[in-house]
């Protein structure tokens, strides 16, 4: 009991660690075309986007061809679905009968994961663009400079 006390002590200790860090968030774009593409956000100016991709590599899109911008927060679903997947196995390993802790492994980890994976996609808040004209750029840039790498 006093090791599971421990463990989620540095836990937590190291997630108040990560939230002083400031939010990284992914973007995906759609042209007009409807082609996507997706990736970190980096930079936004009057006439268009920068993004970077998952090999590092720069990608700038004119505001001519983005139909559609959509923004969501990075790093938060997954230790959601981690911490929703411990519990369980926690119960399991407290649960002094063999069936019970099997049950719960079997069905309440997965379960754990689901609803930890559901609660962080809810949380991580979601931005939404559609119907963009180059227009729109100049009078959206304040809003989207919240999100991105520079500042």
């Amino acid at each position: 009991m006093k090791f599971i006390f421990t463990c989620l002590f540095f836990f937590a200790l190291s997630f108040t660690g990560f939230a002083q860090q400031r939010a990284k968030y992914n973007i995906r774009v759609v042209d007009r075309s409807g082609h996507a593409v997706r990736g970190a956000f980096y930079a936004a100016s009057d006439n268009g986007l920068t993004l970077i991709r998952n090999r590092r590599d720069t990608l700038k899109l004119s505001a001519d061809s983005i139909s559609a911008l959509y923004i969501h927060r990075r790093g938060l679903i997954a230790p959601l679905a981690i911490a929703g997947g411990l519990t369980f196995f926690v119960l399991a390993a407290k649960s002094d009968k063999l069936v019970e802790s099997i049950v719960l492994i079997a069905a309440g980890v997965p379960a754990g994961v689901s609803g930890g994976l559901l609660i962080g996609s809810l949380l991580s808040n979601k931005k939404r663009y559609r119907g963009l004209q180059p227009k729109d750029f100049p009078v959206i840039k304040p809003t989207l400079q919240q999100y991105t790498v520079l500042k």
